[in-house]
């Protein structure tokens, strides 16, 4: 059975660590905190690293990480989500603030597969090019679009902003979208079509687009509705037993629950499957939820088809990269509340009835990821070319950023 093995606990921050984000072409991780700095991280692959098998063995060589830089941001609050832009050399912040920033990479060196170098003393040197205004409270997060040429920001203001990406670090906001009726926790862009999707403290999940008439707007809001399932585990999964139940008498029983959905719960957490076919969110009961799409139209509407019991505390966080299983849609990765990290391999089900199934199973879990604090955010590295796949990182409230992989036991 598969393991989560620890690759690098990172230089912390001085204060919580709230995103973590790695570079989609570059040997570079990003994160941020409320200490109100990035930093940055390189890594060097293995000369034997391999790519094919989604679990190397336990023994097999790891990456080498060190931290490159701490940017100190101009944000005068908590740094709450970071993210790249396609291409990796411009970044994203938003900010407690009620601003984003944006930076670029400037006298950049030669980045190889070796590390990162720069033009004095192996240090690169980023800019902010514009800071982006108009929310009224606090950014939660942000994000580019799969080609780049937008950018999505949300707020504790309920409002959703997408800002269209031009030339000389020009962002032209061309839709602000008041849909939700509280505080707006996430967002999460389609990984191939201009379609963005937000969770709310209002128990919704909304998904956006920019309709025929050229206009960015609601076209359907997801209410859950499933009660959780309970998670059952093989009684063969004793390490995933131990690192998922609480008490004997879950491991026993290889069942976790999460009590049945009485009222509406926060949406924290959102993401799309590498083929765009699913959209997974995360609850403030623990639950993870699946979402299929229907067809593949832009306005294409989503179903929800699964709730699974999975963490003991809101599920603050999910990434969702290749790997697993051939006839999988991937492997997806939750945190939150209870200190948890879980892997999870998701696979598409075809069948007669008018809306396709999924099944959701764990493949690896670690508690207490960050001793006793929260973790806040999970990333997988899913790189252009397909380099370092495998490595997933994670940030707390303690501060720390890791890095791990899912290893065979």
């Amino acid at each position: 059975m598969p393991q989560i093995q620890l690759v690098a606990d990172l230089p912390g921050h001085s204060a919580a660590a709230w995103c973590v984000a790695f570079n989609p072409s570059r040997p570079l991780l990003a994160s941020c905190s409320t200490d109100k700095t990035v930093r940055l991280f390189s890594y060097t692959l293995p000369s034997d690293s391999t790519l094919s098998d989604p679990f190397p063995a336990a023994d097999a060589a790891t990456p080498k990480l060190q931290l490159v830089q701490s940017i100190p941001t101009e944000h005068k609050r908590t740094v709450r989500s970071v993210a790249w832009a396609p291409g990796g050399r411009t970044l994203a912040t938003a900010s407690f603030d009620s601003t984003v920033g944006v930076w670029e990479e400037v006298e950049a060196g030669e980045m190889g597969d070796e590390g990162v170098s720069g033009a004095a003393g192996g240090e690169m040197e980023w800019e902010c090019v514009t800071t982006l205004e108009g929310h009224e409270n606090e950014c939660k997060s942000v994000g580019f679009s799969a080609d780049g040429g937008l950018l999505a920001s949300c707020s504790r203001d309920r409002s959703v902003w997408v800002w269209e990406v031009q030339p000389d670090a020009d962002f032209e906001c061309i839709a602000v979208m008041m849909d939700h009726g509280a505080d707006v926790k996430n967002i999460a862009w389609h990984p191939k079509e201009e379609i963005l999707a937000s969770a709310s403290y209002d128990a919704h999940i909304n998904v956006m687009f920019d309709d025929p008439d050229g206009d960015w707007g609601l076209f359907q809001r997801l209410t859950p509705t499933l009660p959780a399932a309970d998670l059952h585990i093989p009684h063969s999964s004793v390490a995933l037993v131990a690192a998922m139940g609480d008490s004997p008498a879950e491991a026993a029983a290889n069942a976790i629950d999460v009590p049945p959905l009485v009222e509406a719960e926060t949406v924290w957490s959102l993401a799309w499957s590498p083929c765009g076919r699913f959209l997974a969110s995360g609850g403030d009961r623990g639950g993870i939820r699946l979402w299929v799409r229907m067809g593949s139209n832009p306005d294409s509407e989503l179903h929800e088809v699964i709730h699974t019991s999975a963490h003991r505390g809101a599920c603050y966080a999910l990434s969702w990269g290749p790997g697993g299983a051939a006839d999988g849609a991937g492997l997806l990765a939750s945190a939150g509340a209870d200190g948890r990290v879980i892997v999870w391999q998701v696979k598409a089900l075809t069948g007669d009835g008018d809306v396709p199934g999924a099944t959701i199973e764990p493949v690896a879990a670690m508690r207490d990821a960050h001793g006793v604090a929260d973790v806040n955010s999970i990333a997988w590295n899913v790189r252009e070319d397909g380099k370092g796949a495998g490595l997933l990182s994670s940030a707390g409230d303690d501060g720390s950023v890791k890095v791990w992989r899912v290893v065979k036991d």
